[in-house]
């Protein structure tokens, strides 16, 4: 019974206690009900914008969205895009303004707003309440989200150093086309990027105006001043006289100047460091200039030397001397530079012109073996008999420029070279000549009969012929011998007659006037290589008909004595006359291949020439022709012409 009574008053204690704590925890329930959905209304008012309390540095984001929030914060925070720093330059007084964007500090608008939407919403669900609760009560600021890029500020202050920075300027020559002028060094200007740099970071990063002085170094030139050498170059640039040391009897050079322009072309300057480490110029004169100016006045000066003249003694196979060797000249192009050079800078402008003897190979003292002049290869005879005296004398005084002359190996050998001038101071008697196809009085026929001879002479050695040239018809003296289209006319300057020493040894060439038989020889000594010419020819063709007595020609002469009649011409066929040459060398080998050397003559009818008295003859249809009664001398050959 007791036991039983203990159990009752137990449970009656229990449901006391229940009854006693069924209406806080009903109260509690209630609360909690009515908290959550309070927080859930508060959630939801917020839903996309930014939690009530929430402020960036004064402003007040509650309740915004992030559109709403970007607009607030840009017209509340300009300070990135305003002119809030000056840059003053103390020497010039110059001042650069930049806005804090322009030097890498920008206001990152999405990240502060991102920050202040963050609140309430970020973490577990009792930390997120806390921060809501926190941010309502008490509010929730927060600082700007600044970024700073130090690579713009670098850009920005390296643009600024750009603006200020002066280089050094050494002092320099300033050469111009007709001067050369000094200019001293200049002091130079450097930005110190460094010092202005650590000056500008506190004001941007604590967001304030800022005024900065730049800190400008000056830089020393390597060469501020150079006034000796200035002199100097001013002196170098002074114009200067050429002269000869001893006047020249052919040429009247007198002083030449160099002018002060040419000089100033001529001047080169270098900035060169010393052994100290200083710098220093260095003006010269550009040589290659100088020899090149000095090579162009050579030609004035130069006198090719004349060779000496010989002839082969057959018995002794020795060359005996005719004529000594006349020294040439030349300028010394190197000696003269350096007469120059030393002169350049001096007081002293007058500079020697040097001049060096040139000295021919072939000169007095030749041996025929020095010049490899050992055997007759060729000699030619041509033929003159019946010309006129004047002729004849002409033949002899244009041989006698041939005798002895020496022709190098591998030079070329021109006819009227040796030649020279045709005329009565020469030494040329009048006769008649062949002009352009007409038999014409001029001076110097005969000419051409030296210059066949020598033609035939080249043309059997097998010599390479450079240039030849027909006559305008054919002449008789020339068919006798190597026959029709072996002759060669001349009329200095313009036509000539050229052939090439292709020998390794020189060529002496001798040629003998007689009387007795009223011939030309010519002689070619040298060292033979065994050479061979194969001629063919003469092969005509387009052959004309002497042209007949109706078409003579009868010129009057007043010179001619009264009742005297001259045959100036014989009638002669036109052709056109091919000679063939092939030269082989000691071998057999063909060395110079078969040749055409082609003659174009025209025909010509007789030309009478009569005096005073003597009426002209022709040709009459009934008794023919009738010679006049003087007989007329045959006509002498005549020639000289292209």
């Amino acid at each position: 019974m007791q036991a039983a009574s203990t159990i009752s008053k137990q449970s009656q204690w229990g449901r006391n206690l229940t009854y006693f704590l069924v209406i806080p925890i009903t109260a509690f329930v209630i609360l909690t009900l009515a908290a959550a959905l309070t927080i859930a209304s508060y959630e939801n008012r917020h839903d996309g914008r930014i939690f009530t309390g929430v402020t960036v540095w004064g402003v007040d984001l509650s309740g915004m969205t992030s559109a709403e929030a970007q607009t607030a914060l840009a017209n509340a925070f300009p300070y990135p895009n305003e002119t809030a720093v000056t840059f003053s330059d103390p020497h010039t007084d110059t001042q650069w303004s930049k806005t804090p964007a322009e030097l890498g500090l920008t206001f990152d608008v999405d990240d502060t707003i991102a920050q202040a939407m963050a609140v309430g919403r970020v973490g577990a669900p009792w930390a997120r309440l806390q921060e809501m609760f926190t941010a309502w009560y008490a509010g929730r600021a927060f600082a700007p989200a600044l970024v700073f890029d130090e690579g713009q500020l670098d850009r920005a202050l390296t643009d600024l150093a750009v603006a200020v920075d002066q280089p050094a300027i050494n002092a320099a020559f300033d050469v111009q086309q007709t001067s050369a002028d000094y200019r001293p060094g200049q002091m130079g200007r450097q930005l110190d990027v460094a010092y202005l740099r650590a000056q500008l970071l506190q004001p941007l990063t604590d967001l304030r105006q800022a005024e900065v002085q730049l800190l400008i170094h000056e830089t020393m030139p390597l060469l501020m001043d150079d006034t000796a050498v200035a002199a100097t170059m001013q002196q170098m640039t002074n114009p200067i006289q050429f002269y000869l040391q001893e006047p020249l009897a052919d040429i009247d050079l007198g002083y030449l100047e160099l002018s002060t322009v040419t000089l100033v072309g001529w001047v080169r300057v270098e900035l060169n460091e010393q052994a100290d480490g200083s710098m220093q110029h260095h003006v010269f004169v550009d040589e290659n200039a100088a020899r090149a100016w000095l090579q162009q006045l050579a030609p004035r000066l130069y006198r090719e030397p004349q060779r000496a003249r010989f002839y082969f003694d057959d018995d002794t196979g020795e060359l005996v001397l005719v004529a000594p060797h006349v020294n040439g000249r030349e300028l010394d192009v190197e000696a003269t530079l350096t007469n120059l050079l030393a002169r350049i800078g001096d007081v002293n402008r007058n500079v020697p012109i040097m001049l060096k003897e040139v000295v021919p190979l072939v000169n007095a003292g030749a041996t025929a073996a020095d010049l490899g002049i050992t055997e007759l290869i060729t000699e030619t005879t041509t033929w003159f008999y019946g010309s006129s005296d004047e002729r004849k004398h002409n033949i002899a005084r244009s041989a006698a420029n041939f005798f002895g002359i020496v022709v190098a190996p591998g030079e070329e050998f021109s006819f009227n070279k040796y030649l020279g001038t045709v005329s009565e101071d020469d030494g040329y008697a009048e006769g008649f000549i062949i002009i352009g196809g007409q038999t014409l009085r001029g001076i110097g026929g005969g000419v051409c009969q030296v210059s066949t001879t020598v033609y035939q002479a080249a043309f059997l050695a097998g010599y390479p012929i450079v240039e030849r040239w027909e006559h305008g018809y054919m002449v008789g003296y020339y068919n006798d011998g190597q026959g029709p289209g072996m002759d060669a006319t001349v009329f200095s300057p313009i036509v000539d007659f050229r052939f090439l020493n292709n020998t390794p040894y020189h060529l002496l060439i001798e040629n003998y006037y007689n009387t007795e038989f009223e011939a030309l020889t010519f002689k070619f000594y040298s060292t033979s290589l065994g050479r061979r010419v194969e001629k063919e020819g003469p092969v005509f063709a387009n052959e004309t008909a002497v042209p007949g007595p109706e078409q003579d020609k009868w010129e009057f002469n007043e010179d001619l004595p009264e009742g005297t009649v001259n045959w100036i011409d014989s009638a002669t066929n036109g052709a056109r006359v091919t000679v063939y040459r092939t030269v082989y060398n000691a071998n057999g080998e063909v060395i110079i291949g078969r040749q055409a050397f082609v003659s174009n003559y025209v025909p010509i009818p007789n030309l009478f020439q009569y005096g005073p008295g003597v009426a002209p003859y022709s040709y009459n249809l009934v008794e023919g022709y009738v010679p006049p009664p003087p007989t007329p001398t045959p006509p002498p050959e005549t020639e000289t012409d292209s």
